[in-house]
């Protein structure tokens, strides 16, 4: 029987059906003598995978599904990953070959598995007000000029206007990755001063509750919750320069052997998951067969597709430390 330890950190807003999944594989798997044993960090299981990888004494698994995005871009916890040794996946498991996915394909050893795009909710007549308030509606936040047109929001117009915009994931990679797009394109400075002038919460869920009860008149929120707008009250829009996403990557270590691995993979990028995640999710899937997630509800998504990810090599010039510098001047009690 062959062991392979599997670190997992994935939906967290889907992590039950996540478990019911694992443990039919791990079944599964039994019977071709491979014992997964998993361990399941984020929302539920009271950890988060790069805080525990980042302890001197913490066990590197043999295979890591994550949308922790520290584990792979703070290099504290990467290089330990290459010390060690790493398949390179990418080598030997096709990605969706598609203008959006583009982004998402950094090292030979990342294997993109998930795209969370995070898209505007808006509570409709708030966001109205607020924009007149501030003579912008059409100036400023939207694109289309007149009843007929597809409309958008600019997130780069509200970052430059400050606007007080909701999203949260403080601890997780929804802000971080908001924070790391903003630098690389604006600077250290207004990425600061933008996280500073939102309304940021510990968990997405708040932003969008924000809006829900109306609090707030926008917010940027994973697509799994911006299902629930109705066109009405609530409508969705996809950004106008593209959605800020949140991949999931797999990688696998080189301790084990690989047929085993592979197994383990190919169980994980299967229909039973992959179609859960694009209709329940909204989610993009990085199979090649893998069913694309129906945007239709989201204004905006007809002209552009397009999912923003800080560029490798602006990852790979930002360290943590000069990273977490910054971030904790802002929430001094983020991780």
């Amino acid at each position: 029987m062959t062991t392979i330890r599997l670190y997992w950190n994935n939906i967290c807003v889907l992590h039950r059906q996540e478990l019911q999944f694992l443990n039919e594989i791990r079944e599964e798997l039994r019977k071709d003598n491979i014992d997964l044993d998993i361990t399941c960090f984020g929302l539920g299981y009271g950890r988060h995978m790069s805080d525990y990888l980042r302890e001197e004494d913490s066990v590197l698994p043999d295979l890591v599904v994550s949308t922790d995005l520290e584990v792979f871009e703070d290099e504290r916890i990467w290089n330990r990953f290459r010390e060690h040794g790493l398949l390179p996946l990418k080598e030997f498991f096709p990605v969706k070959d598609i203008p959006e996915l583009g982004g998402l394909k950094k090292a030979s050893a990342l294997l993109p598995y998930l795209a969370i795009p995070l898209v505007f909710y808006s509570d409709v007549e708030l966001l109205r007000q607020t924009s007149m308030d501030a003579r912008s509606i059409n100036a400023n936040f939207f694109t289309g000029t007149d009843a007929d047109s597809e409309q958008s929001i600019s997130l780069n117009r509200l970052v430059e206007s400050s606007f007080p915009l909701s999203y949260g994931g403080i601890n997780n990679s929804a802000v971080k990755t908001v924070a790391k797009l903003t630098w690389e394109s604006f600077g250290m400075e207004t990425a600061k001063h933008f996280l500073t002038a939102s309304n940021v919460f510990d968990m997405p869920i708040q932003a969008f509750h924000q809006v829900s009860i109306g609090a707030s008149p926008l917010a940027l929120v994973p697509s799994v919750y911006a299902l629930r707008a109705d066109g009405k009250k609530n409508k969705a829009y996809w950004p106008l320069e593209g959605a800020p996403a949140i991949p999931s990557y797999i990688c696998a270590g080189t301790s084990v052997p690989k047929d085993a691995l592979f197994a383990v993979i190919e169980k994980l990028r299967g229909p039973r998951f992959s179609h859960f995640y694009t209709t329940n999710g909204c989610l993009y899937s990085c199979a090649p067969a893998d069913p694309l997630p129906d945007l239709s509800f989201l204004e905006g998504s007809r002209t552009n597709r397009e999912l923003l990810v800080p560029s490798e090599s602006f990852l790979n010039s930002l360290p943590a430390e000069t990273f977490y510098k910054m971030y904790h001047r802002v929430f001094p009690a983020g991780s």
